[in-house]
């Protein structure tokens, strides 16, 4: 365990930076103490202020008004920087406009209904054989061998190639949006080193230029597809969408739309690994309604989106705290999700828990999960054909158990070693 790790359990509160790359990657027992101590808790690096408890994390999103998501720049280091060979390389492409995600009312709504057809229920229930098709694919690459690294067998690939369908993507290109994804996060994480902000600035130019041809193609013949939805809208029947405004939206469903799930499938696995007790019960019974308590029990405890980024609007008082107006805060949905307060005992894996169904892992309000549907779909899928399929998961014979990646924003594994039996 580092130094870092053992030090927040006993340094003063008021000396904590949750965005320390290890309290990053294992943020638990930082998070107990917030809760405990701190709810309402300033950074004394940043001077961000982080919000730990479910209560807070809920009515943060669900006031809009009071803590609104328009930031531009905030979370990108690339934005902000003053590096000319960074700037240089923005400059060829577009600027970084919010719309869904990064957007308030009414603007948000005005752009999210653009795409919500697209995960509405009858598109999710066409898209079921795709997901179970391509379940069996994946595990059909790696069966035979009784063992996998998970997270690049399985977990990325499924939602990777779902979401690629979803926007009118051809296959050969999904290496490419994969290394956007990356980009894209490496740019949310706050971590990274002169050499990553360049390297991320690259793809992000590059997701740009590809999908601005992609756009094109769009308009000249559109498709069934996200691509040709996003392009061909307009704001009241008469203005439509810019490229600056289609890229935004398509790099917010390209993320959300992938990361997000690869992480929680494999943590999953990694819980079941870890709570054999579980396991078994799962092994006892995988129907329907244990495999859906075992997505949600996941998601609550995975948190994929740990944190998320809010600007105060005007001075707000909470838990005794003056948070100033334009202040930057952290709704931090990792931590809200393992309350004691809301859920007992918040820490176990227990599939058998009243509430589990109740977490906050695709936020609450306005902002709640444009692909959250879709993101249980391929869990409950994905996991249904996993179970069918393969049996008894360990870690492969001698292997370290799996670290986190330190990501600002984003919570999930680096990677799964794993060993099976089929069935």
């Amino acid at each position: 365990m580092s130094e870092m790790l053992e030090h927040v359990k006993t340094c003063p509160i008021s000396q904590i930076s949750p965005l320390h790359p290890d309290l990053l990657r294992c943020p638990y027992d930082m998070n107990r103490r917030l809760r405990a101590e701190a709810p309402v808790h300033r950074d004394p690096l940043t001077g961000i202020f982080f919000i730990s408890r479910f209560d807070d994390v809920v009515a943060m999103a669900q006031d809009p008004e009071t803590f609104s998501s328009v930031m531009p720049g905030l979370s990108s280091r690339a934005v902000n920087s003053d590096d000319q060979e960074i700037l240089d390389i923005m400059a060829q492409g577009y600027p970084n406009v919010p719309t869904m995600l990064t957007q308030d009312p009414p603007l948000q709504r005005r752009y999210r209904k653009f795409v919500d057809g697209a995960f509405g229920p009858a598109s999710l229930r066409a898209l079921e054989p795709f997901i179970e098709k391509t379940s069996h694919f994946l595990i059909d690459q790696f069966a035979a061998g009784g063992r996998c690294e998970f997270l690049g067998a399985f977990g990325i690939p499924l939602p990777l190639r779902v979401i690629a369908s979803q926007i009118g993507l051809p296959d050969k290109d999904l290496h490419k949006l994969r290394e956007w994804t990356e980009a894209f996060i490496g740019n949310l994480s706050q971590q990274l080193d002169r050499d990553g902000t360049l390297r991320a600035a690259r793809g992000i130019l590059e997701f740009q230029h590809y999908f601005v041809e992609r756009l094109e193609e769009r308009r000249k013949s559109p498709q069934d597809d996200i691509l040709s939805k996003v392009v061909n809208a307009s704001i009241d029947g008469e203005t439509s969408l810019n490229n600056a405004e289609c890229l935004s939206m398509l790099s917010q469903i390209l993320v959300a739309g992938n990361e997000t799930t690869a992480a929680s499938l494999t943590e999953g696995i990694w819980l079941l690994i870890q709570n054999p007790e579980q396991y078994a019960l799962l092994e006892a019974d995988h129907s329907p309604e244990m495999i859906s308590r075992f997505v949600e029990e996941t998601l609550r405890i995975s948190s994929p989106s740990a944190n998320m980024f809010r600007r105060t609007t005007r001075d707000v008082i909470l838990r005794g705290v003056t948070i100033p107006a334009n202040s930057v805060c952290f709704a931090r949905f990792a931590s809200a999700n393992l309350d004691d307060a809301m859920f007992a005992d918040a820490m176990r894996f227990d599939i058998t828990r009243d509430n589990l169904r109740e977490h906050v892992a695709f936020g609450r309000g306005i902002h709640h999960c444009l692909g959250a549907a879709l993101a249980r779909r391929e869990m409950n899928i994905g996991f249904r054909v996993i179970f069918e399929r393969l049996k008894n998961f360990r870690l492969v014979s001698g292997a370290s158990a799996p670290d986190f990646a330190p990501n600002a924003l984003l919570h999930g594994l680096t990677g799964l070693e794993l060993e099976f039996d089929r069935r």
